[in-house]
């Protein structure tokens, strides 16, 4: 008889710098957050850890996943990852579970936030936009 496997997906976390957005992805804690700029050098090579947590995530989501995220700016490479990441977001959507994806905006960033808008509209998990200001976030 085999064991069922268990699926305890470790943490993962990078700090940002002036190329790359802080990441935390913690199951444990309900904490999946993306925020910063994102337009690595190799942002397939940054993103695939990321993109291979959420997937292994999958195999045993929490019943729900807020996930947020924060950009000043991405890249298109960065676009594709996050697609990636929806798709899995998206089959854990199918499963019944609840996912949410909170998406932050400057105020004044009409970009960031039509970037988010056209991600919604691929998918059926729930979006929130929410702008932000400069005095709102702490330095």
């Amino acid at each position: 008889m085999k064991k069922a496997k268990k699926y305890n997906v470790k943490p993962l976390s990078y700090i940002g710098n002036h190329r790359t957005p802080t990441i935390i992805l913690d199951k444990e804690k309900k904490l999946f957050l993306i925020r910063g700029r994102s337009f690595p050098e190799d942002a397939t090579s940054f993103y695939t850890p990321v993109v291979d947590w959420f997937k292994e995530y999958a195999q045993n989501p929490n019943d729900q996943t807020i996930f947020t995220l924060m950009f000043y700016y991405y890249n298109s490479s960065t676009a594709k990852a996050l697609l990636d990441i929806f798709k899995i977001l998206q089959d854990i959507h199918n499963q019944g579970k609840e996912v949410i994806i909170k998406w932050l905006y400057h105020e004044e960033d009409d970009i960031i936030k039509e970037h988010g808008q056209d991600f919604s509209e691929l998918f059926t998990f729930k979006f929130e936009f929410i702008p932000f200001s400069d005095k709102s976030i702490k330095k």
